[in-house]
């Protein structure tokens, strides 16, 4: 028997610069040669046995010698095969592949596909203060971040407070999402799993909770801006999507607390505090003490940053 290309040879380019192509080729089964495969299922079997990877989900490879093609990248997405019409075991058999490939990645890379969501919304918060002093970062170490912002200082403002009470204080916080793509996690040609986008998302994960050491442009001046989650989701057999989501605070996501909280300040030990009120030095807490560099850090291209008009 016998393995031969088609003319089906077609490129698709589909929105959200994906790419699918369209492959065919022929098992020829010769009246004279070994018996036909009489099903499908034993057509498939044969490509395989001959080399082919035909696994949806897994990088395309067809027989031994129907071509010279690596094709490097591409996921079977869907297959057709059928036998050809007017062919049977008193003639030449000839069963036909039909192959949707889908590029396990984006088709341009000088101009990836980016996309930016923002909403921009008010928040309640408990404050004390209203124009208080935001502390500048030191995200050296965490025990110079602890310094600046857990000092005995009060941070200044105007006092909106009632009877010592914290007001509910509406602020405006804006939520940016960046989705990019990414290739999906594959079977390659030597049954290997490539985790693709997977081991992205396990590496960046880690940075949950951090907030920005350099200013990140639009989404938010170094210390406001935090990483607030990552979601991963297959877009087609070859692409995932990723997208990040940052949060920028105008209180660099710290709260208002009295100063006066603690066992050096309790009633049974000071018994100034019987009277004094709690107002009267209000200090920051800040839990989100780490930072990091996002555009550096992040498995975030500089043209994908680029595309979204971050420098």
């Amino acid at each position: 028997m016998t393995w031969e290309e088609t003319v089906n040879d077609t490129t698709n380019v589909l929105p959200g610069d994906a790419q699918t192509f369209e492959y065919g080729f022929l098992g020829i089964y010769p009246q004279a040669g070994p018996l036909a495969p009489a099903t499908s299922d034993a057509a498939i079997a044969a490509a395989v046995a001959d080399g082919a990877n035909l696994r949806v989900d897994g990088q395309f490879r067809a027989p031994t010698g129907v071509t010279t093609r690596t094709f490097s990248g591409y996921v079977l997405a869907s297959m057709k095969v059928t036998r050809v019409a007017g062919t049977s075991a008193q003639s030449d058999v000839a069963w036909l592949f039909t192959c949707t490939l889908e590029l396990a990645g984006q088709r341009s890379t000088a101009e990836p596909f980016v996309q930016a969501n923002q909403t921009t919304a008010a928040v309640t918060v408990s404050a004390f203060r209203i124009n208080p002093t935001i502390p500048a970062d030191d995200f050296t170490t965490i025990a110079a971040n602890d310094a600046v912002w857990h000092g005995t200082s009060d941070i200044s403002g105007v006092r909106v407070d009632w009877s010592s009470n914290p007001i509910q204080y509406s602020l405006p916080v804006t939520t940016v999402s960046i989705t990019v793509q990414r290739p999906a996690p594959i079977w390659n040609v030597g049954g290997t799993r490539d985790v693709g986008a997977i081991g992205i998302l396990a590496l960046d994960r880690t940075y949950i909770g951090y907030r920005n050491t350099a200013d990140l442009g639009w989404i938010g001046d170094a210390g406001y801006a935090m990483l607030v989650g990552i979601t991963m989701g297959p877009l087609t057999q070859g692409l995932y999507s990723l997208t990040y989501q940052f949060r920028n605070h105008p209180w660099k996501h710290a709260i208002q607390v009295p100063w006066m909280v603690g066992a050096a300040y309790d009633r049974d030990q000071n018994p100034n505090n019987l009277t004094r009120v709690q107002n009267e030095r209000i200090w920051w807490s800040q839990p989100h003490l780490e930072g990091v560099d996002f555009v550096n850090t992040l498995n975030l291209t500089a043209s994908e940053w680029a595309a979204v008009d971050i420098p």
